[in-house]
């Protein structure tokens, strides 16, 4: 009976441990745009930058032309039609979403039909969105190496599908664009 208890236990102990380290890593990615007076380093035209660092900076000026608001499911705002990066590159992804859960997907496809990589090692995004905020994620355009798989590839129909955990079917593509090497 004593190891039954013990072993009870130390699983919840597990569980109580891995659900904060997920709910911690995964809470950092994420940039809440709201409408303040909050700096930016990146614009409309261009919410991309050669960084190699995941973690979203407020930027005001990358969405504030956006219109996030969704009801049941995500909007995908940018990458827009026709963008073009290069392999390397960091794309900030504009989104909006009213899908509560424990994060998102983000998922590199080199077209509809495709697949697709997942561009994060673990979940990122809101846990509790309103369907209003717009929401940035970064992500880079990387080609496989020694330590790491690949998140991308060059194409010209490239699109980014942002896909809640629990509510798959509730996700959305990006436009289309263009990665070249």
């Amino acid at each position: 009976m004593n190891l039954f208890k013990w072993t009870v236990s130390t699983c919840a102990v597990l569980a109580a441990v891995t659900f904060t380290a997920c709910n911690d890593s995964t809470s950092a990615n994420v940039t809440v745009v709201t409408g303040d007076n909050s700096s930016s380093s990146t614009s409309k035209d261009s919410p991309s930058s050669a960084s190699k660092d995941n973690q979203s900076s407020s930027s005001k000026e990358s969405s504030k032309d956006y219109d996030c608001s969704v009801t049941d499911g995500v909007k995908v705002l940018y990458p827009e039609d026709g963008a073009k990066f290069k392999m390397g590159d960091t794309i900030t992804v504009i989104y909006g979403s009213d899908v509560k859960g424990s994060g998102y997907r983000f998922v590199f496809k080199t077209s509809e039909d495709d697949i697709g990589v997942d561009m994060l090692p673990t979940s990122a995004g809101p846990k509790d969105p309103d369907g209003k905020t717009c929401y940035e994620q970064k992500v880079v355009l990387q080609e496989e190496t020694d330590d790491d798989d690949a998140t991308a590839e060059p194409t010209d129909t490239a699109i980014i599908r942002v896909i809640p955990y629990e509510k798959t079917a509730k996700g959305s593509n990006s436009g289309t664009f263009k990665v070249t090497e």
